[in-house]
């Protein structure tokens, strides 16, 4: 079950990913892992409408959609995972879901959360899940779209120790 890209971006479907991402990594399956997203019908309805036929959409629970990629055995099929926060990316993890690297996409400004970037904000609970994430040995990069150059995440966040964990 090659995954091609594991991503977060708190936004799930959007232009970036419809445009850009689905295109340049030519998944065939786009996988959604949220509780809360599994729940809300109207909002699963229209991330699904916005999908090219020919890619196949699972909006799930965390738990659920790592039993799926635990459990197909399809294995030539090309998957995107898409989570918005840190958090479930070492959810699924910890529940055995095997991928290479992490996008950070995006995340969005609140009070709780420090800008990193222009599309990236993070606050305590995603920066230990990151340590945690980074402690597994998979590398994390930061890039909005396929066409920017990727940053790892501990280069440009070594000014602010995030990684020391890790190093």
């Amino acid at each position: 079950m090659p995954i091609v890209l594991f991503r977060v971006d708190d936004r799930f479907v959007h232009g970036q990913i419809l445009q850009g991402w689905l295109p340049s990594t030519r998944a065939q399956e786009l996988f959604i892992a949220n509780d809360a997203l599994a729940q809300d019908d109207v909002q699963k309805m229209i991330m699904e409408c916005a999908i090219p036929y020919n890619v196949k959409i699972v909006i799930d629970t965390v738990d659920e959609v790592a039993r799926l990629l635990k459990t197909e055995e399809v294995s030539d099929i090309r998957r995107m995972v898409i989570v918005d926060t840190p958090v479930d990316a070492l959810r699924l993890i910890r529940a055995g879901v095997r991928f290479g690297s992490l996008n950070l996409g995006n995340m969005s400004v609140s009070d709780a959360k420090k800008p990193i970037t222009r599309s990236l904000a993070l606050g305590e609970e995603s920066i230990g899940a990151i340590r945690e994430i980074l402690k597994e040995g998979i590398g994390i990069n930061v890039q909005s779209v396929p066409f920017e150059k990727p940053i790892d995440f501990c280069d440009l966040c070594d000014s602010y120790m995030l990684c020391s964990a890790s190093q």
